[in-house]
């Protein structure tokens, strides 16, 4: 005879322990401001279920459980809602069985606007066909406003640091004009500073927009270009063409302006008889960006590691996963970088 109590108790504990479970997700969902979804594909109709944490993460009210399809996409901000309904509708038509979306919504409840994180696997059945969706959105306000916050004192920065360039050329001119016997070599400093100007404008964050491209080899004589001038033809630059994207035209900036304000300190830049040499070769496997430096006169190797070599080997091997190789001669110095293609285009 079947013992009825003890099944009774067993069952209750099950019930109890998933109970504990559940509020146990659910806090954990509150606090990271994370709301679980499941839409139901099959038939290519999407039924909805939220979790109490995505109405409140939403602004919804609590019978917003099983919204429409149609009010999360009126929720959508109307400069995102094209391209992340298309984005959703590809993504679920397609084959793939993770899906990510960023965007922005008008929370119904207080206007507020919000920006969302989505995360979602894709169930499929043996055709391929979509069946489930099961993810979470996350809340990534903070993120992002911290992130426009960065890129506004960045772009400021910048916008500075171009005015300084400007005074600096100004007061040689108005300086100038007095004398006029240095009026031409007065002129030649401006344009020089001009020039390093505008190379700097890569430096900065926003020198480049977000899937801009730019020709390495131009982008190097630009940046060459300043100090070309200080003796014309002790520059040159040759090798393969390869266009670049904006963060790996930054981690170039920063290296040749490194590289180049070493070499007229105390390099080969720095006598009247050193040539500076600069050249890309596209391989099988990897791109190598050679500078090397030449002089008749001994060039000294500094005793330890400055601060901005330092920095230019961090931001290089954050950027492409590989650091600078010098190799230090007695009349020169040759200093190699190994790229993978891939990591150029960013």
């Amino acid at each position: 005879m079947r013992d009825t109590g003890r099944a009774g108790d067993a069952e209750h504990d099950v019930a109890e322990r998933l109970h504990q479970r559940e509020a146990e997700l659910a806090r954990v969902q509150r606090i990271g401001q994370v709301g679980g979804l499941e839409v139901d594909l099959t038939g290519g109709q999407f039924r909805n279920r939220r979790s109490p944490e995505y109405l409140q993460l939403h602004g919804l009210p609590e019978d917003a459980t099983h919204e429409t399809h149609e009010a999360w996409v009126a929720r959508i901000h109307a400069e995102d809602r094209q391209r992340v309904v298309e984005h959703f509708k590809a993504a679920v038509a397609g084959t793939d069985t993770d899906y990510t979306a960023e965007y922005r919504i008008i929370r119904p409840s207080d206007g507020a606007l919000r920006w969302i994180l989505a995360k979602a696997e894709i169930e499929r059945g043996q055709s391929g066909e979509p069946l489930r969706l099961v993810g979470a959105h996350i809340d990534v306000t903070a993120r992002r406003v911290a992130e426009e916050e960065k890129e506004l004192l960045a772009r400021e920065l910048a916008h500075r640091i171009k005015n300084v360039f400007a005074v600096v050329q100004g007061v040689i001119m108005l300086s100038a004009r007095s004398q006029t016997e240095h009026l031409a070599f007065a002129r030649a400093v401006s344009e020089r500073i001009a020039a390093l100007a505008q190379a700097t404008q890569y430096v900065a964050p926003g020198g480049l927009q977000r899937g801009e491209r730019v020709p390495l080899l131009g982008f190097l004589r630009q940046m060459l270009a300043p100090y070309d001038d200080l003796r014309p033809g002790a520059v040159t630059l040759e090798g393969d063409e390869i266009e670049i994207g904006p963060r790996a035209a930054t981690a170039f900036a920063l290296m040749v302006h490194e590289l180049a304000t070493n070499a007229v300190k105390y390099g080969a830049l720095a006598g009247s008889d050193g040539r500076l040499a600069l050249s890309v070769v596209r391989g099988s496997e990897r791109v190598e960006i050679t500078w090397r430096e030449r002089s008749e006169r001994p060039i000294a190797r500094p005793a330890r590691q400055g601060f901005g070599t330092e920095l230019i080997q961090k931001v290089l091997a954050g950027q492409f996963r590989t650091g600078l190789d010098i190799t230090w001669l007695q009349a020169g110095l040759d200093a190699r970088l190994a790229v993978a293609p891939e990591h150029l285009a960013r």
